[in-house]
């Protein structure tokens, strides 16, 4: 890779060297890994995030003098160097109303770059939103575009609407988030071996296990640990003799709101690892039997794909993350209520033989449509249609 040409690579809500864990940081580091797949090289271009949970007048006007003066001197740098050195293209991975591109734009026109955004989507408040001035400044990306990865359906129309069809048709691609089908590989033996790895660090471990994997976050997340302990805490009055056992994964500056919140369920039953890191998480997966998180608000949901890879059936709610991410016929989706989402867990907790079923049709789901293999190639067709990295050989499925 000493001879391939640099990508600028830039993601303002979550840099992919981020200490604490999350699905962003994990598709951004996979991005990273693509473009270097492709025979580009890629370098984290700042580190300066403009995400924002509430929108200030005067955060923002220090927020974009910043990013002008950052923008320059990315300029400047980049024009300093041999040209060999010099990035061939500029890529961003998430470009909202809450965290705008306000790098990728300014540099890729002074330097004459392709500008590439990855997972970008349109306000449809912008009358309404505190946000209105940086729903601007994400259009303004949108329409400096050179090429678009969108990497939910739901997404696609309202992008093509503002470019138009002809770069619809030719420049506007899907590239929905994938995982790595590998690391959830198991025989039924080192299955057992994973779920007794994982029955020594819970207090009790009757009946299935469930499995949570997610931030604690305050918002959304955190609405989403409330609507599962409701239901959990259902589950238990409704009938004290089914055993299960919640295996939750996560932490973060929500973690005592969330185990107030589970404290509605019975003690004994709830047993909370904290964080852990990528390469420990397949273990865990492998040793649960059902995977549960209501995913409120979630735009994708990267663990409802390494709960299928691993062969675990999803019980989620509705909504445009779960409802994308879900393998189909490898999870149920219910109303966000602790009736609904309860009863949903109750079907499979109840039905082995089912949960089984939904498992290996969640599993083969992810190897026909979301292998890492399928994301390089939908990648690679992309950049090649900016004559950049190497191209999808004649014949290759996309």
């Amino acid at each position: 890779m000493s001879n391939a040409r640099r990508a600028a690579f830039y993601a303002p809500l979550k840099h992919p060297f981020e200490g604490e864990a999350s699905g962003d940081r994990e598709i951004a580091r996979a991005l990273m890994a693509g473009l270097t797949a492709c025979d580009l090289a890629p370098e984290l271009a700042s580190r300066l995030l403009s995400w924002r949970r509430r929108f200030e007048p005067a955060d923002a006007v220090r927020l974009e003098r910043r990013a002008a003066l950052v923008a320059a001197q990315l300029v400047r740098r980049y024009r300093r160097r041999p040209h060999a050195a010099q990035p061939c293209c500029w890529m961003t991975y998430q470009n909202y109303a809450r965290c705008p591109d306000l790098l990728g734009p300014p540099v890729a026109t002074a330097l004459a770059l392709p500008y590439i955004l990855v997972d970008t989507a349109l306000s449809t408040s912008s009358r309404r939103t505190p946000f209105r001035p940086w729903v601007s400044a994400a259009r303004l990306a949108v329409r400096r575009a050179d090429l678009i990865f969108a990497m939910s359906p739901r997404d696609v129309p309202r992008l093509a609407a503002i470019r138009g069809p002809r770069f619809a048709a030719e420049r506007l691609l899907l590239l929905p988030p994938a995982v790595d089908l590998a690391r959830f590989a198991a025989s039924e033996t080192v299955r057992a071996r994973h779920r007794a790895a994982l029955a020594r660090r819970i207090p009790a471990t009757e009946g299935p296990l469930v499995l949570c994997v997610a931030m604690m976050r305050e918002a959304d997340k955190l609405d989403s640990y409330r609507l599962l302990a409701a239901a959990l805490a259902e589950l238990s009055r409704e009938s004290a003799g089914r055993r299960w056992h919640l295996v939750v994964v996560g932490d973060g500056p929500a973690r005592r709101a969330v185990e107030a919140v589970l404290a509605a369920v019975p003690a004994d039953r709830v047993c909370l690892l904290g964080a852990l890191e990528p390469a420990a998480l397949p273990a865990v997966y492998l040793g649960a039997d059902l995977f549960a998180f209501p995913g409120i608000g979630d735009a994708l949901g990267l663990v409802y794909l390494e709960a299928a890879a691993a062969g675990l059936p999803v019980v989620a709610c509705r909504g445009p993350g779960p409802d994308f991410m879900v393998a189909p016929g490898g999870g149920l989706l219910t109303d966000a209520t602790p009736a609904a989402y309860a009863a949903g867990i109750a079907q499979l907790l109840d039905d082995p033989a089912r949960c089984r079923e939904m498992g290996h049709a969640a599993r083969a789901f992810v190897a026909a449509e979301r292998t890492m293999e399928a994301w390089t190639r939908r990648l690679r067709d992309g950049l090649a249609r900016l004559s950049l990295g190497s191209r999808v050989p004649a014949g290759s499925p996309a």
